[in-house]
């Protein structure tokens, strides 16, 4: 499975894997915000934080294959807020498609790129402390810094089940499989609607005997590990020099007059 690639890498013994989940987590939060912050023009200010980021990535020493394949199979959905702002936003035209009297704006260029890059940065941060971070430290920082409880529990939840989520699709192709072999790819396609909901129903029947059981032995809504954080000096320092190396960033992009 997917996540138990991910949780295997996440075990690492590198110094960014052994800081303090907390550290991660915040650093991480700061850095896409900082990326959001950042203004769309010119594009060479967005050089700093791609060296931070892939300076962490490095540190970390993770594959750099699994990052980035993972990295691209996310980036579609940036692309999908960005494609059309190159067609419809601005005043000097760059290029004109053909006959169609379709235009490609600077402006709108500029922002699709920013966006594109913007997006790049955060989820390759956001890999940075999953890849870096066993989930179960990452659900126990995410508590410790006052995450809403019901946010945890879900995370939970949906970790732990979702190799008995894929095993009952599986049950449930086979099955479809078993009672059509030599059906078409049409006839697949129409039966899909109908395998959905049969995978929906049974996991909404699972979901109530689990939560029923869990009742019966004292579960209060609150996923508790008996893992205990705590800070070293190596966390602090961490933490302190990523903060000194945002707030530069932040400085050098005011006074080259980037943010007002």
């Amino acid at each position: 499975m997917h996540h138990r690639t991910i949780e295997q890498i996440a075990a690492g013994h590198s110094p960014i894997h052994r800081l303090d989940p907390r550290v991660k987590l915040v650093c991480s939060m700061a850095f896409v915000f900082l990326v959001t912050v950042f203004p769309n023009k010119p594009l060479a200010f967005f050089i700093v934080p791609a060296a931070i980021v892939f300076v962490g990535l490095f540190a970390a020493g993770l594959p750099w294959g699994f990052v980035l394949s993972r990295t691209v199979m996310v980036l579609p959905f940036v692309l999908l807020v960005a494609v059309f702002l190159p067609f419809t936003r601005g005043q000097e035209v760059v290029w004109t498609i053909g006959s169609t009297g379709m235009h490609v704006y600077r402006e709108g260029l500029e922002l699709c790129l920013a966006i594109l890059i913007r997006g790049c940065l955060a989820i390759l941060a956001i890999g940075w402390l999953v890849f870096t971070t066993p989930f179960q430290r990452l659900l126990l920082a995410m508590r410790s810094l006052h995450v809403p409880r019901v946010v945890v529990v879900t995370l939970a939840f949906l970790f732990r089940y979702l190799d008995l989520l894929a095993d009952q699709s599986l049950r449930v192709r086979r099955a479809r499989s078993a009672r059509a072999p030599d059906g078409t790819r049409r006839l697949r396609w129409r039966s899909s609607g109908g395998l959905v909901g049969r995978l929906l129903l049974r996991a909404l029947e699972r979901a109530d005997r689990i939560y029923r059981a869990m009742l019966s032995r004292g579960f209060d809504g609150e996923v508790r590990i008996l893992t205990r954080l705590k800070l070293r000096t190596s966390d602090l320092l961490f933490l302190a020099v990523f903060s000194l190396l945002l707030a530069g960033t932040l400085l050098l992009n005011h006074f080259a007059g980037g943010i007002v």
